[in-house]
């Protein structure tokens, strides 16, 4: 059958171009998610239930039963299968007999070429789909401590927090919030800051917040009068630079602003959109480069390797080529000591 699979971009050597060079790019792009996605390092495991023996050592999943009512035995076989099905990631596009038709029947040499690189975008999109279904995996991990699936009758909840040293565990209430803009919130960053240092022995590589925290900062009366000085005490805010100045002149590790905390994305179950909070709003977050991992699994797909694997094949009944994509992973806390989390503000408190 004439598909896709024997011209030149569509050949494994040069979908494995691809994929590498899209990964290389990936690691090298300092926007706001990938930023934070950073501190989250990768290892390549070669468990078949990598996910489900994550899962042994935490020892955190219960069932919900009756009162009086005696706990179930946990079926290993079945959570280590429906573990694999929900680590697993994948996408597909298919291209229909009525494209292939067009591909071979050219009008030009340059109608095909065209084609091919329509294709060829399709390939790389598949790919960055799957790269951001990870990073926002990696994100959530890292900054909410918890892994929380439901979806294709598949459902998991962890939660890594509760590894964490309880003074790592901040929730400020009533005045104490940064609602309020008298609060000393330089105190309460040093205060995190020396906690954190008498749990790990270091400072923080970075402290995470939303840009609805920031803005909080921005406006506080103790930070403006640092900046200003008392005399100038009537200035409503201080600029990003500012606030960082002054904040840098306690010694404190530096601020990372995520700027995207939630993602839309079309649930390919439902076809419906969904949003995916990715960073919780009300947190900030000392954090370390060594706290969480994102383990990748063999697959198949690739061989019975650990990675992304991008494919192109064709197929006779029905007629069409399929371009599939598909990776698996899971992404744990591997040092919970490494994370502080603080609530500074009810959870739809954050206003600018």
């Amino acid at each position: 059958m004439s598909g896709i699979t024997h011209f030149d971009r569509f050949t494994k050597p040069a979908l494995r171009g691809l994929v590498d060079a899209m990964e290389n790019d990936r690691k090298q792009e300092e926007q706001s998610l990938n930023a934070v996605e950073s501190l989250v390092s990768e290892e390549n495991v070669y468990s078949h239930e990598f996910a489900y023996d994550v899962i042994k050592k935490s020892n955190q999943i219960a069932a919900m039963i009756g009162v009086g009512a005696e706990p179930p035995v946990r079926d290993k076989d079945a959570v280590a299968r429906r573990m694999g099905e929900m680590a697993k990631f994948g996408l597909k596009d298919i291209v229909t007999e009525e494209e292939l038709l067009k591909l071979h029947q050219p009008r030009n040499n340059a109608e095909q070429t065209a084609l091919i690189d329509k294709l060829t975008v399709k390939v790389a999109d598949l790919v960055k789909n799957l790269q951001d279904r990870i990073k926002i995996s990696k994100v959530q991990v890292l900054t909410q401590g918890k892994i929380n699936y439901d979806d294709n009758n598949v459902k998991v909840s962890i939660d890594f927090t509760e590894d964490m040293p309880d003074s790592h565990k901040v929730v400020l209430t009533g005045d104490n919030t940064w609602a309020n803009p008298e609060h000393d919130v330089i105190g309460d960053l040093i205060a995190w800051d020396q906690q954190y240092q008498d749990t790990n022995g270091k400072q923080a590589d970075v402290i995470l917040m939303s840009r609805e925290t920031q803005a909080l900062l921005l406006k506080n009366t103790v930070i403006v009068t640092e900046a200003a000085g008392i005399n100038n005490s009537g200035r409503g805010r201080v600029s990003v630079d500012e606030l960082n100045s002054v904040l840098g002149g306690y010694g404190l590790p530096g601020i990372r602003v995520v700027t995207r905390t939630k993602v839309t994305t079309k649930n390919i179950y439902t076809g419906q959109d969904e949003v995916i909070d990715v960073f919780p709003n009300n947190r900030v977050v000392f954090a370390s480069s060594r706290a969480a991992t994102f383990l990748y699994g063999p697959t198949v797909e690739n061989n019975f390797q650990p990675g992304i694997v991008l494919q192109a094949y064709d197929k006779e009944e029905p007629i069409q080529s399929i371009l599939r994509v598909a990776a698996a992973g899971f992404p744990i806390i591997e040092n919970p000591n490494l994370l502080l989390y603080a609530d500074v503000i009810p959870e739809e408190g954050a206003e600018g």
